[in-house]
């Protein structure tokens, strides 16, 4: 250390006095007081009424009429749309885009609308109520909401799960020589209607409580592993649910359980080795052909041409063209058959299925959120507008819970449509409403011609457009490469959602998600720490192998807060780091007796832990300093703690860790501490109440 001149003598004996008459009236760290003392700021120390008091006075001052009118609109965010839109530079891109996503609502509504096992005019009707409500309460213009392949799976499966054993007490009920075989089916199809409008309404309300309760935050939970590994796996089954409708078979019943599967493509097999269409199955792989092809040279041509060609509707007007001129049904072609003309008039979901349907909402709600939410922020990343997730979920909701009154089943936000939407020249949530007058006339006076459109021009489309999911299964190489843990979160949910269901799937990669993130904060790295050459750095020893470690000192680092999760394998951890490993003799002995040297010299004197990831520090991770500094100091060792954060000191405090333990182990900065253990270490020996005191460079 340099000589220190007259005047710097001076200003220590002036400082060396100000920490005297400091020490008398607090038991803090004498340098640590003075430093905050120094450069910080008054931090008044409040009760937890007065905290109260202040953030009601806050809040109140706030509940004006003009602030609540304000806070109000605000979650109507179509108004800021309307007041802000330039006409001119907005107005073309957002009609376009509309007309384009809306001619690919169409057959991809029809397609989803079967997937779902209800007649395909239920699937325009999703693609079109719930567009409108999301326009007026969505932040995201470039997510388009409507039907998913994913999503409408799922509801296929809760409409199964529930329609059984209704239609079975119906049967019990009534003879069926009372039932003829048309109002039989005909009850059927309002029986799965009502239960798709309950479940609908029952997956709003799950999103409405989560919006209402901010809890938004708990989105960020479903991580892109887990929504990649969930997706590619559903995107099976989805798959296998189209195989009938392309080979003309009729869908294997009964297939339920683990292994769902296997059991269905062998049942598949053998229905296929007997009753093939091949008229069905030439369209549906000739239909497979060119969609793949059209999409193809789409995506390669999309800068040269300003429209995406709508090969979906293409697709869609041959096939009932020719399946209208060429009679194919009286070829046993399965065709869609009568669509109902016009918009559904507003009905209340009749609720009787209610204690089935929850955990199928719950669900059907979380991997919604999870979609949808997912692509809506990144497109607010790459474009650099704002998503609030909490208004998000109240969209959604609402675009539930309103549609499930004009026999809406559940939606979500489509990839592939809000690739195109985006791509189409978009820039405001009005794009929505453009694509809803489109779709309202289809409806209204179109959707009798689909009448005789194959049902496996339909699952042509549904399967192409999967492809996207498909390719997820290059996201396990990406992800093994990157991280193991991230790697297992992907391969447990994919594997799952393939073995057993899309809903088991669902809870193993929760369950997952939450094993390895707990294993992330009971387990992080703790380190050994070295002083980089000449500077005030120090860096873990594995990475900076050049890095100068001090004798009989050790830094160490631990990179998470310390709480009671953690806790026992932080205390482990630091004995084998600082190399106390106790011996314990065996119950049976075999030759000489193991016996633990006591009286060993410590290989370190001082241990300085670097508490600069600490965010918070619990009362169990407290008590275990305590007891880690008492412990060493029986050895003969000295522990200090640097770089602690303002809220780890006031708990500190608040457990009064200075007064069990000593007024001067906590150092603003690591090389204080090193430097401090240093000169200590030079110091000549006294005794150990006398020891280790303040020097002039301890903080």
């Amino acid at each position: 250390m340099a000589d220190i001149s007259s005047d710097q003598e001076a200003d220590l004996n002036l400082e060396h006095q100000q920490l005297s008459s400091l020490e008398e009236s607090s038991p803090r760290n004498r340098r640590l007081y003075s430093f905050v003392g120094t450069y910080g700021g008054d931090t008044p120390n409040l009760s937890r009424v007065e905290c109260a008091k202040q953030y009601l006075a806050k809040q109140c001052t706030t509940l004006t009429f003009l602030c609540c009118l304000n806070s109000f609109l605000d979650k109507i965010p179509i108004l800021r749309c309307l007041k802000e839109y330039k006409i001119r530079k907005y107005l073309f891109g957002d009609i376009i885009a509309g007309i384009t996503v809306a001619i690919m609502h169409i057959p991809q509504g029809m397609a989803y609308g079967v997937l779902t096992t209800l007649p395909p005019v239920h699937g325009l009707y999703v693609s079109f109520y719930p567009v409108i409500i999301y326009m007026i309460f969505g932040t995201c213009p470039h997510l388009s909401i409507g039907t998913f392949a994913v999503i409408s799976l799922m509801t296929a499966q809760a409409i199964e799960s529930v329609i059984q054993p209704s239609m079975n007490m119906i049967d019990s009920n009534q003879t069926l020589s009372s039932i003829s075989s048309s109002g039989s089916d005909l009850l059927m199809i309002n029986e799965r209607i009502s239960i798709a409008t309950t479940l609908a309404f029952l997956v709003g309300l799950v999103q409405l409580i989560l919006s209402f309760l901010r809890l938004g935050f708990l989105t960020v939970y479903l991580t892109e592993p887990f929504i990649s590994g969930f997706t590619t796996g559903a995107a099976i089954h989805v798959f296998t649910s189209q195989i009938p409708y392309i080979f003309g078979l009729k869908t294997p019943r009964g297939v339920n359980g683990p292994f769902k599967l296997p059991k269905l493509y062998v049942k598949l097999i053998g229905i296929l080795l007997r009753d093939i269409n091949w008229i069905s199955t030439a369209i549906g792989i000739c239909s497979i052909i060119a969609l793949y092809l059209a999409k193809y040279l789409n995506e390669r041509f999309k800068s040269k041409i300003r429209i995406v060609l709508p090969c979906e509707l293409i697709l869609v007007i041959i096939g009932t063209v020719v399946s209208h001129f060429t009679k194919l049904s009286t070829h046993g072609v399965s065709i869609v058959g009568e669509i109902k003309r016009g918009l559904p008039l507003p009905t209340m979901p009749t609720f009787n299925h209610v204690n089935e349907l929850i955990s199928p909402a719950i669900t059907i709600a979380a991997v919604s959120l999870s979609i949808s939410i997912s692509m809506a922020k990144m497109f607010s990343r790459k474009h650099g507008y704002k998503v609030s997730a909490n208004q998000e979920l109240l969209a959604y909701g609402i675009s539930n819970v309103v549609p499930s009154f004009f026999q809406c089943y559940p939606n979500a936000g489509s990839l592939s449509r809000s690739v195109v939407q985006e791509g189409s020249g978009g820039k405001t949530v009005l794009i929505g409403g453009f694509s809803s007058i489109v779709l309202g006339s289809v409806i209204m006076a179109l959707t009798p011609l689909f009448r005789p459109l194959p049902m496996a021009c339909l699952a042509a489309i549904i399967i192409v457009n999967l492809k996207g999911l498909f390719f997820q299964v290059k996201d396990f190489v990406f992800y093994f490469q990157i991280s193991l843990l991230e790697c297992t979160l992907w391969t447990m949910t994919f594997v799952s959602v393939l073995l057993f269901d899309v809903d088991i799937g669902l809870y193993v990669g929760v369950c997952t998600s939450f094993i390895i993130n707990t294993i992330r904060t009971q387990k992080p790295r703790f380190v050994t720490l070295g002083q980089v050459k000449d500077t005030g750095l120090y860096k873990n020893i594995d990475y900076f192998p050049s890095a100068c470690q001090y004798p009989r000192i050790k830094i160490l680092r631990f990179d998470e807060s310390l709480y009671a999760c953690n806790a026992p394998f932080f205390k482990r951890k630091f004995y084998e780091l600082i190399g106390i490993c106790p011996v314990y003799s065996p119950i049976i002995c075999c030759g000489e007796k193991l016996e633990e040297n006591k009286s060993e010299e410590p290989i370190y004197k001082y241990v300085i832990l670097d508490c600069s990831p600490f965010n918070y520090i619990d009362t169990v991770g407290v008590k275990l300093l305590i007891q880690v500094y008492k412990d060493l100091k029986k050895r003969g060792i000295t522990l200090y703690l640097s770089e602690c954060r303002f809220e780890v000191r006031h708990i500190l405090d608040a457990m009064k860790f200075y007064e069990k333990t000593e007024l001067y182990i906590i150092y603003v900065t690591t090389h204080n501490a090193v430097v401090g253990a240093i000169n200590a270490l030079n110091s000549a020996p006294v005794n150990n109440d006398e020891s280790n005191g303040p020097t002039e460079n301890q903080v």
